[in-house]
C-alpha cells in the first residue's frame, strides 16, 4: 500500500481555501451592497470576477508552494502565508483591473472586504482542517497504522522525530523492540508489544498497515533483514527502511521520505493512490444505490423472516476487514437464532479443508434463508458496510475472527485490500471451491492484478451470476 499520501491533504487543502475564497466573495458582496444583488448574477462583472480571483489563486497556490510543511506551521506563521497569497492575489488583481481600464466597474471598497475578509476565513478554515486531520483523522480507524521496529536505544529518538514532523496521516500503534524483552512497558505514551522473536506472530494479529524499520548502521543484532522484509510482505504490510541497503537483493520499490527518514519501500505491491479514490467513489455510489435498493427489499423480506423463525431482521457479526480492522458485517439473517451455538456439532461434517465452514444442506439454514442465499438477496445489508467504508464493492472475503486467529503470516496479505461485497473468488465458483488455500491464491490473484477494470469486470460476471441464480450454496 503506498504509505506517503501527501498529495491527498494538499488538493483538500485547496479545496478548503477555494470554499473560504468563494464565501469571502459572497459576504464581501453583501457587506457592500446589502445583499446578493443582480451584480453578482451579472457574468459581466462580478461573476468574471469571481472566476478570474478563483484561477489566480489556484496558480498562486502552487507557484508559491503554500501547502508544503503545512501541518509543521505554527499560528503565526500560517497567518503570514495566507496574509501572504492574499496581498499578491490583491496586487495581481489590481493590476488586470489597471491594464483592463476596469477600475470604474467595480467597487474599490469591495475588493478591499473581499481581502480582508478572504485572509480572516481562509486562516480559521485552515486551522480547523489542520485540527481535523490531525485530532480526528489520525485517531480513526481509516488512518495508516504504523508499527516502528528499532532498538531500545533508538526507540524515544525515533519516537520524538516522528512526532516533531507531525505528519497527519500516520498513527503509531505500537513498538517492538529488537535489542531487549520490553514487551509490555510504554516508552514515551506507546506501548512495547513484540520483541525479535515474535514480532511476526504480534503483527499478523495487530491492525497494521505498515512498518518503519529503523536501525543503527552498526547495530550488532543477528537480523536478516531481507527474510525480515519479505515475511511482512507476505502479511501484505509495507515496509519502510530507514537505513542503507546493505546490499540486500530485494527490489527497492521505492525510495522516499516518511516523518523525516529517507526510507526504501518494500510491499508486494504499491497501489496507485487516485486510483483507490476512484475506487472509493465507485464504492460509496454503490453503496447509496445499494442501500436505497436494501429498503425496498426489506419490505417483503422482513415479514418472511420473521414469519419462519423469531429474532432480528438483520443478523451482525465481527469481522475482519482491511490489514486486520474489525468491522460489524451486516446481512439479512437466513439462520435460525442457535446457528452459532450448533456450529461446533457440525464441524466434523465441513465440506472446506483449511480456516473456512461451509456443509451442503446446512440444517441452521432457514427455508427463506436458503432461498436469501440462492438470490444473494441475504448481502444487501452488506451495502451499508460499504458506504460507512468497512468493506468495499470489490474485494476479498472478510474472514471471521475465529478464522482469522488461525491464520499463518501469509495469510493476511489476503487482507491488504478491504474486503468486498463480491469478488474474483465469487464469480469463479465459489461453491465448488472446498480448499481454503484456493480462496487465498484467489484472493491474492486479485490484489496482485488489482485495477479499476478489474473491478467493473466482476461486478458485471456477478450480477450475471445473480440474476441466473448462481448463488452460493
Amino acid at each position: 500500500m503506498d504509505m506517503i499520501k501527501k498529495d491527498l491533504p494538499n488538493r483538500y487543502i485547496l479545496l478548503v481555501d477555494i470554499c473560504s475564497l468563494s464565501l469571502s466573495f459572497l459576504l464581501a458582496t453583501w457587506i457592500r451592497y446589502g445583499g446578493i444583488t443582480s451584480k453578482w448574477f451579472n457574468t459581466d462583472v462580478y461573476g468574471v470576477a469571481l472566476a478570474i480571483a478563483l484561477s489566480l489563486y489556484v496558480v498562486i497556490y502552487y507557484m508559491y508552494n503554500t501547502y508544503s510543511k503545512l501541518f509543521k506551521r505554527g499560528f503565526l506563521e500560517e497567518m503570514i502565508v495566507v496574509i501572504k497569497i492574499n496581498i499578491i492575489l490583491g496586487v495581481i488583481l489590481t493590476t488586470a483591473m489597471f491594464v483592463f481600464q476596469q477600475g470604474a466597474t467595480y467597487s474599490r471598497l469591495f475588493f478591499l472586504c473581499f481581502i480582508l475578509l478572504n485572509i480572516l476565513i481562509t486562516y480559521v478554515a485552515r486551522q480547523y482542517y489542520k485540527v481535523l486531520l490531525l485530532a480526528v483523522y489520525k485517531k480513526s480507524s481509516s488512518s495508516y497504522k504504523v508499527m516502528i521496529i528499532t532498538t531500545s536505544d533508538q526507540a524515544s529518538k525515533v519516537l520524538k522525530h516522528v512526532r516533531s514532523e507531525n505528519e497527519w496521516e500516520y498513527q503509531i500503534t505500537y513498538l517492538t523492540i529488537l535489542d531487549k524483552n520490553m514487551v509490555g512497558q510504554w516508552i514515551d505514551g506507546i506501548e512495547v508489544k513484540a520483541d525479535i522473536n515474535d514480532m511476526f506472530e504480534i503483527a499478523k494479529q495487530e491492525v497494521i498497515d505498515g512498518v518503519l524499520l529503523h536501525l543503527p548502521t552498526d547495530s550488532p543484532l543477528d537480523l536478516d533483514l531481507e527474510e525480515t522484509i519479505l515475511e511482512y510482505e507476505n502479511m501484505g504490510i509495507t515496509v519502510n527502511l530507514s537505513i542503507n541497503t546493505f546490499g540486500l537483493k530485494l527490489r527497492e520499490k521505492v525510495v522516499r521520505e516518511m516523518n523525516g527518514y529517507p526510507v526504501l519501500t518494500f510491499s508486494s505491491h504499491l497501489f496507485n493512490g487516485r486510483m483507490m479514490q476512484l475506487k472509493r467513489i465507485m464504492d460509496i455510489l454503490g453503496g447509496f444505490i445499494g442501500c436505497i435498493l436494501m429498503l425496498f427489499l426489506t419490505i417483503f423480506i422482513a415479514p418472511a423472516i420473521l414469519i419462519e423463525s423469531r429474532g432480528p431482521i438483520l443478523f451482525s457479526q465481527t469481522r475482519i476487514g482491511k490489514n486486520g480492522r474489525r468491522f460489524r458485517i451486516y446481512k439479512f439473517r437466513s439462520m435460525y437464532m442457535d446457528a452459532e451455538a450448533r456450529k461446533a456439532g457440525l464441524m466434523a461434517q465441513n465440506e472446506m479443508n483449511g480456516f473456512m465452514f461451509k456443509i451442503t444442506d446446512d440444517p441452521r439454514i432457514t427455508k427463506v434463508g436458503k432461498f436469501l442465499r440462492k438470490t444473494s438477496l441475504d448481502e444487501f445489508p452488506q451495502f451499508i458496510n460499504v458506504l460507512k467504508g468497512d468493506m468495499s464493492l470489490v474485494g476479498t472475503r472478510p474472514p471471521t475472527e475465529s478464522e482469522f486467529l488461525q491464520y499463518e503470516g501469509r495469510h493476511k496479505r489476503r487482507l491488504a485490500l478491504k474486503s468486498g461485497l463480491t469478488g474474483l473468488w465469487q464469480v469463479s465458483g465459489r461453491s465448488d471451491i472446498t480448499d481454503f488455500e484456493d480462496v487465498v491464491m484467489l484472493d491474492l490473484e486479485y490484489i496482485d492484478n488489482w485495477s479499476l477494470r478489474l473491478d467493473l469486470k466482476i461486478l458485471i460476471k456477478t450480477v450475471g451470476i445473480v440474476v441466473f441464480g448462481r448463488g452460493s450454496k
